[in-house]
């Protein structure tokens, strides 16, 4: 099987990454957006308000790792 030349190869890889700063406007955009859920679901809806409770705990947690920057050696 050969391969294509590098400049026939598709570079959609490299347009897909998100920089740190838009990972993180989009993880407080999806927190905004599930608190707002997890309001308007009310009391009366307990399986509902436990999932959306679980999302935002775990969108919180991915927040707080992306905004502490990358790993140290």
């Amino acid at each position: 099987m050969s391969e294509r030349p590098e400049s026939e190869r598709s570079d959609w890889t490299d347009q897909d990454l998100l920089t740190r700063r838009e990972a993180g406007e989009r993880i407080r955009a999806a927190i905004a957006e599930t608190e707002a859920l997890l309001e308007a679901a009310g009391p009366a809806r307990p399986g509902e308000r436990a999932e959306l409770e679980r999302r935002l705990a775990a969108l919180r947690a991915h927040a707080s790792r992306t905004s502490a920057g990358p790993p140290r050696a």
